[in-house]
């Protein structure tokens, strides 16, 4: 199955409360040496404390570039190298040799690169000593994503749906491997800054929030107390659990005639919470399944209910009416006090959840055969 990812600017977005009344206090010093072209320019990327992405320039001079400036609290940046102005992307570090991550912090950091600033060797301050470490340690991830991207794209042009899959296998394992070295690197840098950073980006709160909580106590005291730490146990805190065995949050949303409906006014049967949009080719696909399993199973105390992350209202009905989809569609586009699909931890689509007659979850991202078995059982199991 592939996914449309939303783009969300997690790792700048996930600590931006609560930095208005801050005042700027860290000074940073960065310095690039690197071999390339006269005409470049050093492009940083990080968070201000009007809550919005800043960036920092810097025009080659005597072989490197040097930035100075002064940032509300350390974090991780992207840097970027262009002879044009570059934007922010944060997976330009998985893409392109001339991006890579520094962290801003007080301090002197130096950067000491060949020809790009794939391969940098990043220095001057603990958590940029702290943050080579960790990307040494996952660099074969990223040596790997050249080739592997290269045979998807050859077997995705030649249609070759078995080597397709072999990828898919090939990725999970990678994806599994990466995360072991990420997480023993965390467990051996409990300390640093960057331990935390990792811990922020590479778990969805609303989905793992128990995972995450005694992740976040191994941390050392210095670094949970930090403004990073701070903020980052306040949203915690704050975050409604999604998990299995947890029960739905409520939330109220239009129809696509305009009413205000409750997720909570569907309890008493089963219900599939299904997100979408009508520019998600797999969500369109899968359109077909859900519509199969709904006529099947309908009469017995299943519905589902729609949520559209759509932007054009036109779009977005005129996909309901042409996948004939007969179950109630809702959207905040209008504007809703609650977006479900942030309460929901929702960043790829298509997604779902599967909630009993009690607005318990039992269950998350059933698709196709899966969710049909799955409701076999469960309505198997009431006769």
């Amino acid at each position: 199955m592939r996914f449309i990812f939303i783009q969300l600017f997690v790792i700048f977005s996930i600590f931006a409360e609560g930095c208005q009344s801050e005042k700027l206090k860290n000074n940073y010093s960065l310095t690039v040496t690197i071999e390339t072209n006269p005409q470049n320019k050093l492009f940083v990327f990080y968070k201000g404390v009007n809550d919005s992405i800043r960036v920092d320039s810097a025009i080659y001079k005597n072989g490197k570039f040097e930035l100075k400036g002064e940032l509300p609290y350390s974090q991780r940046a992207l840097v970027r190298l262009g002879r044009e102005t570059q934007t922010f992307f944060e997976d330009a570090v998985k893409f392109t040799d001339d991006a890579m991550f520094v962290f801003l912090e007080e301090g002197n950091i130096q950067v000491v690169a060949k020809k790009t600033l794939r391969g940098a060797k990043l220095s001057g301050t603990p958590s940029n000593d702290d943050l080579q470490v960790y990307t040494d340690s996952t660099r074969f991830y990223r040596d790997w994503l050249d080739g592997y991207r290269q045979r998807f794209g050859e077997a995705y042009r030649n249609r070759d749906s078995k080597t397709l899959d072999s990828l898919n296998k090939e990725n999970a394992l990678m994806a599994k491997k990466l995360k072991g070295t990420e997480k023993n690197f965390f467990d051996s840098h409990l300390e640093s800054l960057v331990a935390l950073d990792w811990l922020a980006r590479s778990y969805n709160i609303a989905r793992e929030k128990s995972m995450i909580d005694p992740l976040f106590a191994m941390l050392d005291e210095k670094v949970k107390n930090s403004i990073l730490g701070q903020k980052y146990k306040a949203l915690l805190e704050k975050t409604v659990s999604v998990e299995i065995g947890s029960f739905a949050p409520d939330f109220v949303a239009k129809n696509v005639q305009g009413k205000d409906l409750a997720l909570s006014s569907f309890r008493g049967q089963y219900v599939l919470l299904d997100f979408w949009a009508s520019w998600c080719g797999p969500c369109r696909r899968e359109n077909v399944n859900v519509l199969k399993v709904y006529e099947r199973f309908k009469d017995k105390g299943f519905t589902v209910v729609g949520y559209s992350l759509d932007n054009s209202e036109k779009a977005w009905i005129g996909a309901v009416e042409k996948d004939g989809m007969p179950w109630e569609q809702l959207s905040g586009m209008h504007g809703v006090k609650i977006d479900a699909s942030k309460l929901y931890g929702v960043t790829a689509i298509p997604s779902n959840f599967l909630l009993d007659p009690e607005g318990k979850i039992v269950g998350i991202d059933l698709r196709g055969e899966r969710l049909e078995r799955t409701l076999e059982r469960i309505f198997e199991g009431e006769k």
